[in-house]
C-alpha cells in the first residue's frame, strides 16, 4: 500500500493540516474545519453503507466479508461502524497475529477487553522485550481495529519464584 493510501499516514496529514489552520488562522477556523471533517465523515460513511447494502443484497455477506479482507477498505468500514467482523473477534485475531510476530515473546500477551473510552486493554508478561510487545501488539490493534482509541498495557504479575535444587554431594565429599 502507497503511503498516499495508508490510513495512519493520511490520518497524520489530517491532523497536521488541522494544526496548521489553528497556527495560521486561529480556534474558530479550527472548529470551524474540524466540523468539516466531521460532516465528510458522515456523508462518505452513508455512502459506504449504502454499498455495502447493495453489494449484501447482490452478492451477499461473502463478499462483502472479502472486500472488508482488504486493510484499506476493512479500515473505512471500521471507522463507519460497517465492518462485517466483530470487534472483538477482529481484536483476538489482531492478538494472535502480534503472538505469532513476537513467537517465544508472546506468550502471555492476553486480550482483556475494550473500555468505555474505546482503549483497548491488553495484559503482557513483564521483562525484557516489554517494548518490542507493546509495538507489536499496538500496530496489530490499529490494523484491524482502527475505529478504537488506543492500547492500554497491564503486566501480569509475576509467577512464583522457582528454587532451584540440586542434587546434594555424596557423604564424605567437600568436608
Amino acid at each position: 500500500m502507497s503511503a498516499a493510501h495508508d490510513p495512519q499516514v493520511l490520518a497524520e496529514r489530517i491532523d497536521a493540516l488541522l494544526d496548521d489552520i489553528d497556527a495560521r488562522a486561529g480556534q474558530p477556523a479550527r472548529a470551524a474545519a474540524e466540523e468539516l471533517v466531521r460532516q465528510l465523515m458522515l456523508f462518505y460513511g452513508a455512502g459506504l453503507a449504502q454499498i455495502v447494502e447493495t453489494i449484501r443484497a447482490g452478492a451477499g455477506p461473502d463478499l462483502v466479508h472479502r472486500i472488508a479482507a482488504n486493510p484499506l477498505v476493512g479500515s473505512l468500514l471500521a471507522v463507519h461502524d460497517l465492518h462485517p467482523v466483530e470487534l472483538n473477534t477482529r481484536l483476538r485475531h489482531a492478538l494472535d497475529t502480534a503472538r505469532r510476530r513476537l513467537g517465544s515473546h508472546g506468550a502471555g500477551v492476553e486480550f482483556t477487553g475494550v473500555d468505555g473510552e474505546g482503549m483497548v486493554r491488553v495484559t503482557i508478561p513483564g521483562g525484557c522485550g516489554t517494548d518490542t510487545i507493546r509495538d507489536v501488539v499496538a500496530a496489530a490493534v490499529a490494523d484491524a481495529a482502527p475505529e478504537t482509541a488506543g492500547v492500554v498495557f497491564d503486566t501480569a504479575a509475576a509467577g512464583p519464584t522457582l528454587l532451584q535444587i540440586g542434587v546434594r554431594p555424596p557423604a564424605g565429599v567437600g568436608r
